[in-house]
Protein backbone atom coordinates (compact mmCIF):
# COMPACT_ATOMS: atom_id res chain seq x y z
CA UNK A 1 0.00 0.00 0.00
CA UNK A 2 2.94 2.30 -0.48
CA UNK A 3 1.94 5.43 -2.37
CA UNK A 4 3.89 6.88 -5.29
CA UNK A 5 4.80 9.82 -3.05
CA UNK A 6 6.20 7.49 -0.43
CA UNK A 7 8.35 5.56 -2.90
CA UNK A 8 10.22 8.74 -3.73
CA UNK A 9 11.80 8.96 -0.26
CA UNK A 10 14.61 7.11 1.40
CA UNK A 11 14.52 7.11 5.17
CA UNK A 12 17.07 5.73 7.57
CA UNK A 13 15.82 2.72 9.49
CA UNK A 14 14.65 3.79 12.96
CA UNK A 15 14.68 0.89 15.42
CA UNK A 16 11.64 2.32 17.23
CA UNK A 17 9.46 1.65 14.19
CA UNK A 18 11.25 -1.43 12.87
CA UNK A 19 10.88 -3.38 16.10
CA UNK A 20 8.04 -5.90 16.08
CA UNK A 21 5.04 -5.41 18.30
CA UNK A 22 5.87 -6.79 21.71
CA UNK A 23 3.89 -7.62 24.81
CA UNK A 24 0.33 -8.85 25.05
CA UNK A 25 -2.80 -7.02 24.02
CA UNK A 26 -3.72 -6.49 27.66
CA UNK A 27 -0.42 -4.75 28.34
CA UNK A 28 -0.82 -2.52 25.30
CA UNK A 29 -4.36 -1.69 26.42
CA UNK A 30 -3.07 -0.62 29.84
CA UNK A 31 -0.33 1.59 28.36
CA UNK A 32 -2.76 3.10 25.84
CA UNK A 33 -5.21 3.95 28.60
CA UNK A 34 -2.42 5.36 30.78
CA UNK A 35 -1.28 7.51 27.87
CA UNK A 36 -4.77 8.89 27.31
CA UNK A 37 -5.05 9.65 31.03
CA UNK A 38 -1.91 11.77 31.15
CA UNK A 39 -2.53 13.46 27.78
CA UNK A 40 -6.04 14.45 28.81
CA UNK A 41 -4.78 15.52 32.22
CA UNK A 42 -2.61 18.14 30.52
CA UNK A 43 -5.63 19.83 28.95
CA UNK A 44 -8.00 19.22 31.85
CA UNK A 45 -5.56 20.68 34.37
CA UNK A 46 -5.26 23.81 32.27
CA UNK A 47 -9.04 24.20 32.01
CA UNK A 48 -9.60 23.65 35.74
CA UNK A 49 -6.85 26.07 36.77
CA UNK A 50 -8.12 28.74 34.38
CA UNK A 51 -11.70 28.28 35.57
CA UNK A 52 -10.53 28.86 39.14
CA UNK A 53 -8.04 31.70 38.62
CA UNK A 54 -9.06 33.92 35.69
CA UNK A 55 -12.18 35.92 34.92
CA UNK A 56 -15.19 34.33 33.23
CA UNK A 57 -14.53 36.45 30.13
CA UNK A 58 -10.90 35.25 29.89
CA UNK A 59 -11.97 31.65 30.38
CA UNK A 60 -14.59 32.02 27.66
CA UNK A 61 -11.93 33.40 25.29
CA UNK A 62 -9.69 30.44 26.09
CA UNK A 63 -12.62 28.06 25.49
CA UNK A 64 -13.09 29.47 21.99
CA UNK A 65 -9.35 29.24 21.21
CA UNK A 66 -9.19 25.70 22.62
CA UNK A 67 -12.12 24.75 20.40
CA UNK A 68 -10.05 25.79 17.37
CA UNK A 69 -7.20 23.61 18.63
CA UNK A 70 -9.57 20.66 19.06
CA UNK A 71 -10.91 21.15 15.55
CA UNK A 72 -7.38 21.35 14.10
CA UNK A 73 -6.41 18.11 15.87
CA UNK A 74 -9.25 16.33 14.08
CA UNK A 75 -8.25 17.74 10.71
CA UNK A 76 -4.62 16.69 11.24
CA UNK A 77 -5.74 13.19 12.24
CA UNK A 78 -7.96 12.94 9.16
CA UNK A 79 -5.15 13.80 6.72
CA UNK A 80 -2.38 12.01 8.57
CA UNK A 81 -2.75 10.04 11.79
CA UNK A 82 -5.82 8.00 10.88
CA UNK A 83 -4.50 7.17 7.41
CA UNK A 84 -1.46 5.76 9.20
CA UNK A 85 -3.62 3.71 11.60
CA UNK A 86 -6.08 2.36 9.04
CA UNK A 87 -3.74 1.63 6.13
CA UNK A 88 -0.22 1.35 7.58
CA UNK A 89 -0.59 -0.36 10.98
CA UNK A 90 0.40 -3.71 9.47
CA UNK A 91 2.53 -2.37 6.58
CA UNK A 92 6.19 -3.32 6.03
CA UNK A 93 8.56 -1.18 8.15
CA UNK A 94 9.99 0.87 5.29
CA UNK A 95 6.55 1.81 3.95
CA UNK A 96 5.38 2.61 7.43
CA UNK A 97 8.35 4.90 8.19
CA UNK A 98 7.69 6.97 5.10
CA UNK A 99 4.00 7.22 6.04
CA UNK A 100 4.98 8.32 9.55
CA UNK A 101 7.06 11.21 8.23
CA UNK A 102 4.29 12.34 5.89
CA UNK A 103 1.60 12.06 8.58
CA UNK A 104 3.71 14.09 11.03
CA UNK A 105 4.45 16.68 8.36
CA UNK A 106 0.75 17.05 7.63
CA UNK A 107 0.14 17.71 11.34
CA UNK A 108 2.61 20.61 11.24
CA UNK A 109 1.07 21.87 8.01
CA UNK A 110 -2.47 21.83 9.46
CA UNK A 111 -1.22 23.62 12.59
CA UNK A 112 0.33 26.40 10.53
CA UNK A 113 -2.82 26.77 8.42
CA UNK A 114 -5.05 26.89 11.50
CA UNK A 115 -2.75 29.53 13.01
CA UNK A 116 -3.10 31.70 9.93
CA UNK A 117 -6.89 31.38 10.06
CA UNK A 118 -6.90 32.38 13.74
CA UNK A 119 -4.70 35.40 13.12
CA UNK A 120 -6.80 36.48 10.14
CA UNK A 121 -10.03 36.21 12.13
CA UNK A 122 -8.71 38.01 15.19
CA UNK A 123 -9.32 41.57 13.92
CA UNK A 124 -12.90 40.64 13.02
CA UNK A 125 -13.93 39.46 16.51
CA UNK A 126 -13.73 41.54 19.66
CA UNK A 127 -12.45 39.36 22.48
CA UNK A 128 -11.55 40.21 26.11
CA UNK A 129 -8.07 38.67 25.81
CA UNK A 130 -6.64 38.68 22.28
CA UNK A 131 -3.18 37.65 23.51
CA UNK A 132 -4.57 34.22 24.49
CA UNK A 133 -5.68 33.64 20.91
CA UNK A 134 -2.31 34.84 19.59
CA UNK A 135 -0.47 32.43 21.88
CA UNK A 136 -2.60 29.46 20.82
CA UNK A 137 -2.06 30.37 17.14
CA UNK A 138 1.74 30.46 17.50
CA UNK A 139 1.82 27.15 19.38
CA UNK A 140 -0.60 25.21 17.16
CA UNK A 141 2.00 23.52 14.89
CA UNK A 142 3.87 22.07 17.88
CA UNK A 143 0.65 21.06 19.64
CA UNK A 144 -0.56 19.13 16.59
CA UNK A 145 2.83 17.51 16.03
CA UNK A 146 2.88 16.28 19.62
CA UNK A 147 -0.58 14.76 19.13
CA UNK A 148 0.62 13.09 15.90
CA UNK A 149 3.48 11.33 17.70
CA UNK A 150 0.98 9.80 20.11
CA UNK A 151 -0.89 8.22 17.20
CA UNK A 152 2.36 7.08 15.57
CA UNK A 153 3.66 5.33 18.66
CA UNK A 154 0.38 3.67 19.65
CA UNK A 155 -0.31 2.36 16.15
CA UNK A 156 3.24 0.94 16.07
CA UNK A 157 2.34 -1.20 19.08
CA UNK A 158 4.54 0.85 21.43
CA UNK A 159 2.05 2.77 23.59
CA UNK A 160 4.57 2.87 26.43
CA UNK A 161 6.64 5.33 24.38
CA UNK A 162 3.53 7.44 23.77
CA UNK A 163 2.88 7.41 27.50
CA UNK A 164 6.41 8.65 28.25
CA UNK A 165 6.01 11.45 25.73
CA UNK A 166 2.72 12.63 27.19
CA UNK A 167 4.05 12.20 30.71
CA UNK A 168 6.88 14.61 29.93
CA UNK A 169 4.39 17.12 28.50
CA UNK A 170 2.12 16.85 31.52
CA UNK A 171 4.88 17.05 34.14
CA UNK A 172 6.48 20.10 32.53
CA UNK A 173 3.11 21.80 32.26
CA UNK A 174 2.13 21.06 35.86
CA UNK A 175 5.45 22.37 37.14
CA UNK A 176 5.04 25.58 35.16
CA UNK A 177 1.43 26.01 36.29
CA UNK A 178 2.48 25.40 39.88
CA UNK A 179 5.05 28.18 39.63
CA UNK A 180 2.46 30.54 38.14
CA UNK A 181 -0.01 29.77 40.91
CA UNK A 182 2.66 30.33 43.53
CA UNK A 183 3.29 33.74 41.96
CA UNK A 184 -0.42 34.54 42.13
CA UNK A 185 -0.77 34.91 38.35
CA UNK A 186 -4.32 35.69 37.13
CA UNK A 187 -3.68 36.20 33.40
CA UNK A 188 -4.74 33.32 31.14
CA UNK A 189 -1.92 34.04 28.69
CA UNK A 190 0.83 32.69 30.94
CA UNK A 191 -1.02 29.44 31.63
CA UNK A 192 -1.59 28.91 27.90
CA UNK A 193 2.12 29.47 27.27
CA UNK A 194 2.95 26.87 29.94
CA UNK A 195 0.62 24.39 28.25
CA UNK A 196 1.87 24.99 24.72
CA UNK A 197 5.52 25.48 25.60
CA UNK A 198 5.57 22.08 27.30
CA UNK A 199 4.08 20.56 24.14
CA UNK A 200 7.01 21.96 22.13
CA UNK A 201 9.44 19.96 24.27
CA UNK A 202 7.31 16.80 23.99
CA UNK A 203 7.04 17.22 20.20
CA UNK A 204 10.85 17.36 19.98
CA UNK A 205 11.08 14.18 22.06
CA UNK A 206 8.63 12.51 19.67
CA UNK A 207 11.03 13.09 16.75
CA UNK A 208 13.72 11.27 18.71
CA UNK A 209 11.39 8.43 19.75
CA UNK A 210 10.10 7.76 16.24
CA UNK A 211 13.46 8.59 14.62
CA UNK A 212 11.55 10.05 11.70
CA UNK A 213 11.40 13.78 11.05
CA UNK A 214 8.17 15.41 9.85
CA UNK A 215 8.13 15.66 6.05
CA UNK A 216 6.55 18.86 4.78
CA UNK A 217 6.93 17.95 1.11
CA UNK A 218 4.64 15.40 -0.49
CA UNK A 219 2.09 15.37 2.32
CA UNK A 220 -0.72 16.89 0.30
CA UNK A 221 -0.23 14.43 -2.55
CA UNK A 222 -0.06 11.53 -0.07
CA UNK A 223 -3.29 12.59 1.60
CA UNK A 224 -4.92 12.94 -1.82
CA UNK A 225 -3.83 9.42 -2.78
CA UNK A 226 -5.67 8.15 0.29
CA UNK A 227 -8.69 10.36 -0.28
CA UNK A 228 -11.09 7.48 0.38
CA UNK A 229 -9.93 7.76 4.01
CA UNK A 230 -8.95 11.42 4.28
CA UNK A 231 -11.94 12.75 2.36
CA UNK A 232 -14.56 11.02 4.46
CA UNK A 233 -12.78 11.54 7.81
CA UNK A 234 -12.16 15.19 7.05
CA UNK A 235 -15.76 15.69 5.99
CA UNK A 236 -16.88 13.88 9.14
CA UNK A 237 -14.75 16.06 11.40
CA UNK A 238 -15.84 19.24 9.67
CA UNK A 239 -19.49 18.18 9.89
CA UNK A 240 -19.40 17.44 13.62
CA UNK A 241 -16.67 19.61 15.12
CA UNK A 242 -17.29 22.38 12.63
CA UNK A 243 -20.94 22.40 13.63
CA UNK A 244 -19.97 22.46 17.31
CA UNK A 245 -17.58 25.37 16.83
CA UNK A 246 -20.16 27.29 14.82
CA UNK A 247 -22.70 26.51 17.52
CA UNK A 248 -20.30 27.85 20.17
CA UNK A 249 -19.83 31.05 18.20
CA UNK A 250 -23.59 31.47 17.79
CA UNK A 251 -24.18 30.65 21.46
CA UNK A 252 -21.52 33.20 22.43
CA UNK A 253 -23.22 35.80 20.23
CA UNK A 254 -26.64 35.07 21.73
CA UNK A 255 -25.70 34.59 25.37
CA UNK A 256 -22.07 35.74 25.73
CA UNK A 257 -18.75 33.91 25.98
CA UNK A 258 -19.73 32.94 29.53
CA UNK A 259 -22.24 30.45 28.09
CA UNK A 260 -19.49 28.85 26.01
CA UNK A 261 -17.34 28.72 29.14
CA UNK A 262 -20.15 26.92 31.00
CA UNK A 263 -20.41 24.22 28.35
CA UNK A 264 -16.62 23.91 28.18
CA UNK A 265 -16.43 23.57 31.98
CA UNK A 266 -19.06 20.80 31.89
CA UNK A 267 -17.03 19.03 29.21
CA UNK A 268 -13.97 19.31 31.42
CA UNK A 269 -15.78 17.53 34.24
CA UNK A 270 -16.63 14.75 31.80
CA UNK A 271 -13.00 14.51 30.72
CA UNK A 272 -12.39 11.03 32.22
CA UNK A 273 -15.07 9.64 29.90
CA UNK A 274 -13.39 11.23 26.90
CA UNK A 275 -10.15 9.63 28.06
CA UNK A 276 -11.81 6.22 28.12
CA UNK A 277 -13.40 6.70 24.70
CA UNK A 278 -10.15 7.83 23.09
CA UNK A 279 -8.23 5.00 24.76
CA UNK A 280 -10.74 2.43 23.52
CA UNK A 281 -10.55 3.75 19.97
CA UNK A 282 -6.76 4.22 19.94
CA UNK A 283 -6.24 0.67 21.19
CA UNK A 284 -9.00 -1.25 19.42
CA UNK A 285 -8.57 -0.01 15.84
CA UNK A 286 -4.89 -0.99 15.29
CA UNK A 287 -5.40 -4.22 17.26
CA UNK A 288 -8.31 -5.22 15.00
CA UNK A 289 -6.34 -4.28 11.89
CA UNK A 290 -3.46 -6.52 13.02
CA UNK A 291 -5.62 -9.42 14.29
CA UNK A 292 -8.12 -9.48 11.39
CA UNK A 293 -10.85 -11.26 13.39
CA UNK A 294 -13.93 -12.76 11.81
CA UNK A 295 -17.37 -11.21 11.76
CA UNK A 296 -18.19 -12.55 15.21
CA UNK A 297 -15.04 -11.05 16.68
CA UNK A 298 -15.79 -7.65 15.14
CA UNK A 299 -19.34 -7.62 16.45
CA UNK A 300 -18.31 -8.70 19.94
CA UNK A 301 -15.55 -6.09 20.08
CA UNK A 302 -17.86 -3.28 18.97
CA UNK A 303 -20.54 -4.36 21.44
CA UNK A 304 -18.01 -4.56 24.27
CA UNK A 305 -16.65 -1.08 23.54
CA UNK A 306 -20.14 0.46 23.47
CA UNK A 307 -21.18 -1.36 26.65
CA UNK A 308 -18.03 -0.22 28.43
CA UNK A 309 -18.72 3.39 27.49
CA UNK A 310 -22.37 3.28 28.62
CA UNK A 311 -21.47 1.82 32.02
CA UNK A 312 -18.67 4.34 32.50
CA UNK A 313 -20.86 7.32 31.55
CA UNK A 314 -23.64 6.18 33.88
CA UNK A 315 -21.25 5.78 36.82
CA UNK A 316 -19.24 8.98 36.33
CA UNK A 317 -22.31 11.01 35.43
CA UNK A 318 -24.02 9.93 38.65
CA UNK A 319 -20.96 10.96 40.68
CA UNK A 320 -20.92 14.43 39.11
CA UNK A 321 -24.66 15.03 39.39
CA UNK A 322 -24.62 14.04 43.07
CA UNK A 323 -21.51 16.10 43.84
CA UNK A 324 -22.13 18.67 46.61
CA UNK A 325 -21.91 22.30 45.54
CA UNK A 326 -19.00 22.88 47.93
CA UNK A 327 -16.97 20.13 46.27
CA UNK A 328 -17.88 21.46 42.83
CA UNK A 329 -16.63 24.91 43.73
CA UNK A 330 -13.38 23.41 44.95
CA UNK A 331 -12.92 22.00 41.44
CA UNK A 332 -14.09 24.88 39.26
CA UNK A 333 -14.47 27.87 41.55
CA UNK A 334 -17.25 30.27 40.56
CA UNK A 335 -17.61 28.50 37.20
CA UNK A 336 -19.17 25.49 38.95
CA UNK A 337 -22.65 27.01 39.25
CA UNK A 338 -23.03 27.59 35.52
CA UNK A 339 -21.32 24.28 34.64
CA UNK A 340 -23.72 22.40 36.92
CA UNK A 341 -26.66 23.80 34.96
CA UNK A 342 -25.26 22.36 31.71
CA UNK A 343 -24.11 19.07 33.24
CA UNK A 344 -27.28 16.88 32.92
CA UNK A 345 -27.58 17.53 29.21
CA UNK A 346 -23.86 17.03 28.60
CA UNK A 347 -23.94 13.70 30.49
CA UNK A 348 -26.72 12.48 28.20
CA UNK A 349 -24.79 13.76 25.17
CA UNK A 350 -21.68 11.86 26.27
CA UNK A 351 -23.73 8.71 26.83
CA UNK A 352 -25.17 8.83 23.32
CA UNK A 353 -21.71 9.40 21.84
CA UNK A 354 -20.38 6.52 23.94
CA UNK A 355 -22.97 4.14 22.51
CA UNK A 356 -21.71 4.87 19.00
CA UNK A 357 -18.04 4.35 19.90
CA UNK A 358 -18.22 0.61 19.17
CA UNK A 359 -19.58 1.03 15.63
CA UNK A 360 -17.03 3.81 15.01
CA UNK A 361 -14.19 1.44 15.93
CA UNK A 362 -15.65 -1.18 13.59
CA UNK A 363 -15.92 1.29 10.69
CA UNK A 364 -12.28 2.33 10.94
CA UNK A 365 -10.96 -1.20 11.35
CA UNK A 366 -12.82 -2.21 8.17
CA UNK A 367 -11.68 0.95 6.31
CA UNK A 368 -15.31 2.09 6.03
CA UNK A 369 -14.76 5.76 6.76
CA UNK A 370 -17.65 6.60 4.44
CA UNK A 371 -20.09 5.05 6.93
CA UNK A 372 -18.81 7.28 9.72
CA UNK A 373 -19.24 10.26 7.41
CA UNK A 374 -22.86 9.41 6.62
CA UNK A 375 -23.83 9.48 10.29
CA UNK A 376 -21.74 12.56 11.02
CA UNK A 377 -23.29 14.42 8.10
CA UNK A 378 -26.56 14.15 10.00
CA UNK A 379 -25.12 14.72 13.48
CA UNK A 380 -23.36 18.01 12.70
CA UNK A 381 -26.40 19.99 11.52
CA UNK A 382 -28.51 18.47 14.30
CA UNK A 383 -26.05 19.72 16.94
CA UNK A 384 -25.97 23.18 15.43
CA UNK A 385 -29.74 23.57 15.09
CA UNK A 386 -30.84 21.86 18.31
CA UNK A 387 -28.25 23.52 20.57
CA UNK A 388 -29.15 26.99 19.31
CA UNK A 389 -32.87 26.25 19.59
CA UNK A 390 -32.27 24.83 23.05
CA UNK A 391 -30.49 27.96 24.20
CA UNK A 392 -33.26 30.15 22.83
CA UNK A 393 -35.77 28.12 24.83
CA UNK A 394 -33.85 27.32 28.01
CA UNK A 395 -30.49 29.08 28.07
CA UNK A 396 -27.35 27.04 28.75
CA UNK A 397 -29.39 24.11 30.10
CA UNK A 398 -31.44 24.01 26.91
CA UNK A 399 -28.33 24.18 24.74
CA UNK A 400 -26.85 21.17 26.55
CA UNK A 401 -30.05 19.17 26.07
CA UNK A 402 -29.94 20.15 22.40
CA UNK A 403 -26.52 18.51 22.15
CA UNK A 404 -27.89 15.36 23.81
CA UNK A 405 -30.94 15.08 21.55
CA UNK A 406 -28.79 15.49 18.43
CA UNK A 407 -26.47 12.64 19.46
CA UNK A 408 -29.37 10.38 20.42
CA UNK A 409 -31.00 10.75 17.01
CA UNK A 410 -28.04 9.13 15.20
CA UNK A 411 -27.59 6.08 17.45
CA UNK A 412 -29.86 3.82 15.38
CA UNK A 413 -28.28 4.81 12.03
CA UNK A 414 -24.84 4.00 13.48
CA UNK A 415 -25.87 0.42 14.32
CA UNK A 416 -27.73 -0.11 11.04
CA UNK A 417 -24.59 0.83 9.12
CA UNK A 418 -22.44 -1.29 11.45
CA UNK A 419 -24.49 -4.35 10.54
CA UNK A 420 -24.16 -3.52 6.86
CA UNK A 421 -20.38 -3.07 7.16
CA UNK A 422 -19.91 -6.45 8.85
CA UNK A 423 -22.05 -8.26 6.27
CA UNK A 424 -20.16 -6.64 3.40
CA UNK A 425 -16.70 -7.40 4.83
CA UNK A 426 -14.68 -10.12 3.14
CA UNK A 427 -14.10 -11.98 6.40
CA UNK A 428 -14.88 -15.47 7.74
CA UNK A 429 -17.63 -15.83 10.33
CA UNK A 430 -14.99 -16.91 12.84
CA UNK A 431 -11.53 -15.35 12.90
CA UNK A 432 -8.47 -14.88 15.02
Amino acid sequence: MLSETARGHDVADPPALDAPVTGGAAGRAVWTTADQVVSSLASAALSIVLARTVSAAQFGTFALAFSVYTFAVGVAQAVGGQVLVIRYTDAPPKERRVAVGLAAGNAVRVGALAALVLLAALPLVRLPSERVVLAVAVLLPALLLQDAWRTVLISAGTPRSAFLNDLLWTVLQLVAIGLLLARGEHQALWYVLAWGGSAVVAAALGVRQARVAPRLRGGVRWAREHRQVTGYLLAQWVAVLGAIQIAFVVLAALGGVQDVGSLRAAQTLLGPLNILGMAATSFAVPELVRARPGRRGLVLTAAAVSALMVVAVAAWGAVLLLLPASAGRQLLGDTWDSARVALPGMVLFTCAVGITTGPSVLFRALDRSNYTFFTSAALGPLILVLSVVGQAVGGVRGAAYGFALAAALVVVPFFVLAGRAVRAADLPAQGA
